[in-house]
């Protein structure tokens, strides 16, 4: 990296010194032989090209290497995964634009100047004394431009004395494009202002035309030398990229692709995958993917992606070479039109346990039934397809009878072995396509779709309270029974919202506990459906 920032260094001249710090600041690359260590972690244009990508131009600041006021033109680098690796930046010291205004012819008592958007002194040249450092890095500007740069902030001219060295001078300035700096041009009133006051009109002109030829020579020559700059960064840029992409690891997958076929693979991929490094090397990158859809769907989102905006990341499952299917963050990023560099970092623990925690928000721990908040979303979805095909779904609310006496005589243990029985009872009877839930408690529910009168519920309901009666054997040897109490709710007639439909089930199965328990009540009927099954 340093014999390529010398290179490059040949090639301006004009520049101080071409370096690269790291993304704590520190220069790695790019120092004089007398310092060992140097930061530019404090300066504001680290800050700034950090932060905001692109080309950055600082502020005139002062250099305590150079012991000279200077400018930095800075580029931040990136690493594959988008991350601030640091930035490439470039010394101008205001000696060098000095000499370039030097060689403008600008009268006797002309100036010109180069200063920041805030109007701080970056260089200037002056014709009545050449050598002069005054007021570089301040901020001192005469009224008149101030009150100028308020009216027009881009382009104007003025005449008054000025600041620094008390001299008359008509003035022109600009702002330079794509840049907050403003190049300023004077021409001392005493030699262009001298003349019979019928000449002032065409000298006026005159000098006006020939300041605005100046400044945009000045704003061109600039612009190329940014641009020059421009292309070095990415250069370098592109250098450290490369470096940071092949650094050799254990944890981190990397593989360079070219036409989907792997040219090189890291140790990790080895480990992650299974395959050895002869056998990845010259491979189609097919031998990764667990089928030919996932192959074929990664690969068109991927190379779209890569193609467009230079990157791509997805989650993926893939298969390694003992068949197992395991989650992978897989992250590319485009070298050139054919060829890109890949990341892979084993996620499958994650995932799993993701996988798991969902599990668990929307399950009954002890049962493995949904819980009232899944049975809710399914509730929901129920009533909407209900309404929109035109079939029928009741709802059926469940409270045990007889649960509390086995709780007190045989303990909370034999009680939750009862609600796990209950739960595997109703799953057998229940049919695939019927949710099934433990709402908390002794209370269960379920949904029936496809039926919309009692006649269709009744036999389904029946089975399932034979089946709930039937005597459960505890771990303890001791056999206990339960009952149960029904309440149907029917969608549409009984209520149209999912709270609706679940306060009507829930009243109705009440309204069974007072008549008797062991009963089946229908939501708004006056007495019980039918009696215990038996």
């Amino acid at each position: 990296m340093d014999r390529s920032l010398q290179e490059q260094r040949l090639l301006l001249p004009f520049a101080r010194a071409l370096r690269i710090a790291d993304a704590q600041g520190e220069v790695t690359h790019g120092l004089p032989p007398e310092l060992s260590h140097y930061s530019v972690l404090q300066r504001h244009y680290f800050a700034q090209a950090g932060q905001a990508g692109g080309t950055q131009v600082s502020e005139p600041l002062y250099s305590d290497v150079f012991n000279d006021w200077c400018i930095v033109v800075a580029r931040r680098l990136d690493g594959v995964d988008g991350s601030f690796r640091g930035v490439v930046y470039a010394v101008l010291s205001q000696d060098h634009f000095h000499r370039l205004f030097a060689k403008l012819s600008v009268g006797e008592q002309g100036a010109i100047s180069l200063r920041s958007g805030s109007m701080r002194l970056a260089a200037r040249y002056s014709a009545v004394d050449p050598a002069s450092a005054v007021g570089l890095g301040g901020q001192e500007i005469s009224a008149r431009l101030r009150q100028r740069l308020q009216a027009d902030p881009q382009q104007g001219w003025y005449m008054t004395e000025t600041a620094l060295d008390g001299v008359e001078r008509i003035v022109a300035y600009r702002r330079l494009p794509g840049y907050d700096y403003v190049v300023l041009a004077g021409f001392g009133t005493q030699s262009y202002l001298a003349g019979p006051w019928a000449e002032d009109a065409l000298r006026y002109w005159g000098f006006t035309g020939l300041v605005l030829v100046l400044i945009a020579i000045g704003s061109v020559f600039l612009y190329r030398q940014h641009r020059r700059q421009y292309r070095i960064a990415s250069y370098a840029a592109r250098l450290a990229r490369e470096q940071n992409l092949m650094l050799d690891n254990d944890l981190v997958g990397m593989m360079r692709v070219r036409d989907r076929q792997i040219c090189w693979a890291n140790p990790a991929v080895v480990r992650i995958l299974g395959y050895s490094e002869e056998a990845l090397r010259g491979a189609p990158t097919r031998l990764a993917y667990k089928d030919d859809d996932s192959y074929q769907r990664v690969g068109a989102l991927a190379y779209a992606a890569l193609q467009a905006e230079g990157r791509f990341r997805t989650q993926v499952q893939l298969r390694t070479a003992d068949q197992r299917e395991v989650w992978m963050d897989l992250s590319g990023a485009a070298l050139s039109e054919s060829e890109s560099i890949w990341m892979m970092v084993d996620i499958d623990k994650l995932k799993r346990s993701e996988e798991l925690a969902q599990h668990l928000a929307l399950h009954d721990p002890l049962t493995g039934l949904a819980n009232r908040r899944l049975f809710e979303e399914h509730l929901q979805l129920g009533l909407a397809h209900a309404q929109r095909t035109g079939h029928g779904m009741a709802l059926c609310y469940m409270d045990l009878d007889g649960f509390k006496p086995v709780n007190d005589r045989h303990g909370h243990e034999a009680g939750d072995e009862v609600l796990r029985e209950i739960g595997l009872r109703l799953r057998r009877e229940l049919r695939s396509n019927d949710s099934v839930a433990r709402l908390g408690g002794d209370e269960f529910a379920w949904l029936l779709t496809g039926v919309d009168d009692a006649d269709k519920v009744l036999p389904l309901l029946q089975r399932c309270e034979a089946a709930i009666r039937r005597p459960i054997l505890l771990s303890s040897g001791a056999s206990v029974s339960v009952g149960c109490s029904m309440g149907v709710a029917f969608a549409g007639r009984d209520g149209h919202s999912s709270e609706d439909l679940l306060a009507a089930a829930d009243e109705a199965m009440y309204q069974a506990k007072r008549a008797g328990r062991g009963r089946v009540q229908l939501a708004g009927a006056d007495a019980p459906l039918v009696a215990e099954a038996g």
